[in-house]
């Protein structure tokens, strides 16, 4: 028999499938009686998104190196996906928290999951990107077959 979580962690991106799978976190939160953490993967830093600058990158692309405005955009993305999850649960009595993991989303979320004692991912079973799946296989799935803990996968 499998242990009561103590949070539920909900990987998001600003789809449709995450805010679907952050409705079915929040039911769940509210009827374990534990918080629901939003996680938010980013990468590292410029160089690993967009690769070594050329000449033919645009203005944004290359400014996007400095670390202070890749960390501005950073948080702008994140805030906007945070705040799309929160938008579709709309009012709940759980705790929502918010947490932004750095590197290859699938990895992070598996690492940060290992962190916490007890957790409970749901995940939507799409992303943002159809082409990044087919190159490197879907975060839902990498998640699901290599998580310790249960993973509830929600179809949208």
């Amino acid at each position: 028999m499998s242990k009561r979580p103590t949070i539920i962690l909900v990987p998001v991106d600003g789809s449709n499938s995450a805010g679907a799978a952050a409705v079915h976190a929040a039911v769940l939160a509210e009827a374990f009686g534990v918080p629901m953490r939003l996680l938010f993967a980013f990468p590292t830093d410029a160089l690993e998104m967009y690769g070594v600058p050329s000449e033919t990158m645009a203005g944004e692309q290359i400014e996007s190196y400095s670390p202070e405005h890749f960390a501005a955009m950073r948080d702008r993305r994140a805030r906007q996906v945070f705040d799309h999850a929160r938008n579709t649960i709309g009012n709940t009595r759980i705790t929502v928290e918010e947490t932004v993991l750095a590197g290859d989303p699938a990895s992070a979320i598996l690492a940060h999951a290992e962190a916490v004692d007890s957790p409970q991912i749901v995940i939507g079973n799409r992303g943002l990107s159809r082409f990044s799946e087919i190159l490197v296989g879907s975060v839902s799935q990498r998640v699901l077959h290599h998580a310790k803990c249960p993973v509830t996968l929600v179809h949208k």
